[in-house]
């Protein structure tokens, strides 16, 4: 599983013409942008299969081995074909000047599934990229574009064989929109509720709605009338009290896995919540 990191690259976006939004992999769940995704995306499928529902209804299966490119802002959804089945999904974001181009050029896998003939290699350069962004360096993040890059080509490469679909023109989608304050904290409300169980930094969030962390933090406050960090930990115990109710029997360290936590971080923030500890909790649900 590589968790889900948002690039922090602020001081570079106007001089890398094609750089890495965003990258992760996980136990794909139920997840709904009504408004799209501000960058274009590459999703890999490793294992199990998943839908994808766009706007007019129209949807298509995601299946092991297969890849898919999103373009930036195309209203969308998608969930495991069975609820009960391990969707592994990997995906990385990119953006820049150089962009659309390149999203274009894959016009075979666009809103379309494909075969990857060597999609272990591609799995492989995600993982590479997912390392560079994580070590957040601005050398780290030049070589995390260029095998962005590379990853494209070899992808335009790996997929040429494959016929073609309609050419469908991203520059017909939604372009984007100057973003309120209001729209985008609800994005980052949405991030947060995406990602609640990745590693996710505020500073990540913040730059995601387009603020500094202390601005974008005086905003959160002022409408939602707690800090970012205390409404993804609220949101986490509710979580976690969702868990122990659907899964009988599962353990304190499961569920704190689930929430992104570490175990006694968790049963720590559990007591002061709600006032006793995640067992107690259990064992007094038992009683009732």
């Amino acid at each position: 599983m590589m968790p889900f990191l948002i690039a922090q690259i602020a001081s570079l976006e106007n001089r890398i013409p094609l750089y890495v939004y965003c990258v992760g992999s996980h136990e794909q769940k139920e997840l709904e942008r009504p408004q799209g995704f501000p960058a274009h995306q590459i999703f890999l499928c490793r294992s199990g299969s998943g839908i994808f529902r766009f706007e007019d209804n129209h949807t298509i299966v995601l299946s092991e081995g297969s890849l898919l490119v999103l373009p930036a802002n195309t209203p969308h959804s998608y969930y495991p074909e069975q609820s009960q089945q391990l969707w592994d999904l990997g995906f990385v974001a990119f953006q820049g000047k150089a962009a659309l181009a390149m999203a274009e050029s894959l016009e075979a896998a666009l809103l379309k599934p494909v075969k990857a003939p060597q999609f272990s290699r591609l799995w492989e350069q995600l993982e590479t990229i997912w390392h560079l962004i994580n070590r957040n360096s601005d050398q780290a993040y030049w070589e995390a574009s260029r095998l962005m890059y590379d990853m494209l080509l070899f992808t335009l490469q790996d997929i040429s064989g494959v016929g073609r679909s309609e050419r469908r023109s991203l520059s017909g989608g939604r372009s984007p929109a100057p973003q309120t304050p209001q729209a985008a904290l609800a994005m980052a409300v949405q991030l947060i509720h995406d990602h609640y169980q990745d590693r996710l930094l505020l500073a990540n969030v913040a730059r995601a709605a387009g603020y500094s962390v202390q601005h974008f933090h005086r905003l959160f406050v002022a409408a939602y009338g707690v800090t970012p960090q205390q409404y993804l930990l609220d949101l986490r115990m509710r979580r976690s009290i969702q868990l122990f109710g659907e899964q009988p029997g599962v353990s304190v360290e499961k569920v704190a896995q689930q929430l992104g936590m570490d175990a006694s971080y968790f049963i720590r923030m559990f007591k002061r919540t709600y006032g006793q500890t995640p067992k107690q909790y259990v064992k007094q649900q038992k009683i009732d």
